[in-house]
């Protein structure tokens, strides 16, 4: 299928917009859920990303891989275990979430590299301790080898930082963080411009059957607002706070993108407006 053509004056201004972004700060995106299973998306994901270094904005790439760690699991003959919702990390389980975030951290490291955005996996940048989590008798509850970032080391300049969601503790041990969480760390270590979560939502709606109700902006408090009446509500919660983490350690906006939709991303730097929930103080 021909590709549909594009003007000069088109060209001009959408790169105009995308030079404006220089200088604003680094720009943190989360891959992770639905996106990473559609080839196509993770496709115009990466190429975005190359695009936009080239162009000149500094881009940082966090990833989970939950999916792909529960198929690993399978095939290695465990059952995932859940404790008060969340995902319990023994040392076998422990195992395999590193050895899948590493894979595909040097597969989207190489993609990206292939792409003429030279990339690699770093993943001693984050360092953390376990997380320390109660239940609703104020008991603490053991999620095991489950982890919170304290601290993003950067890297080198000259390359994009392909970011696999484990930390290391003071004892080098490896704990397995919620990327999520782990985007919000890194996005305030570095005082991040946007720090963008591609997701398998279109953004906020103000009913979740309808994706034409997406409601493009929002500040904190609104979002909280909306939290309590019901209107954020299930899994669009966990989102919505870490959009609230990324903001309170320093980033100046949160954006959530439906990360199933190819070039979504890009779309955010190109158009004076763009398709997902933008969320400021």
């Amino acid at each position: 299928m021909p590709e549909p053509p594009v003007s000069a004056e088109a060209f001009v201004q959408s790169v105009e917009r995308v030079v404006r972004h220089r200088g604003h700060g680094p720009v943190v995106v989360k891959l992770g859920g639905s996106a990473m299973e559609d080839p196509a998306a993770t496709e115009a994901c990466l190429r975005s990303i190359a695009t936009l270094n080239q162009l000149g904005i500094q881009i940082v790439l966090v990833h989970g891989g939950g999916k792909p760690i529960d198929r690993a699991m399978s095939e290695a003959g465990l059952v995932p275990k859940k404790v008060a919702g969340r995902r319990y990390t023994d040392e076998a389980t422990l195992r395999i979430v590193v050895k899948v975030l590493k894979s595909i951290g040097d597969e989207l490291a190489e993609k990206l590299t292939v792409l003429g955005c030279p990339a690699r996996r770093i993943s001693d940048s984050l360092q953390g301790k376990r997380l320390k989590v109660k239940d609703e008798n104020g008991e603490r509850i053991d999620l095991g080898a489950v982890g919170e970032v304290t601290k993003y080391r950067p890297a080198k300049q000259g390359i994009v930082p392909v970011i696999p969601s484990i930390a290391r503790d003071r004892e080098d041990n490896w704990l397995n963080v919620n990327a999520d969480t782990a985007a919000s760390a890194v996005a305030g270590a570095m005082q991040a411009d946007k720090a963008i979560f591609l997701t398998d939502t279109p953004g906020v709606l103000r009913d979740r059957h309808d994706p034409g109700s997406l409601i493009p902006k929002l500040t904190e408090q609104e979002c909280r607002a909306f939290i309590v009446s019901g209107v954020i509500n299930g899994g669009m919660v966990p989102k919505v706070e870490a959009c609230f983490e990324a903001l309170a350690a320093g980033a100046k906006s949160a954006l959530i993108l439906d990360g199933r939709e190819p070039f979504s991303l890009l779309g955010v730097f190109l158009h004076d407006s763009f398709s997902g929930t933008e969320i400021t103080r």
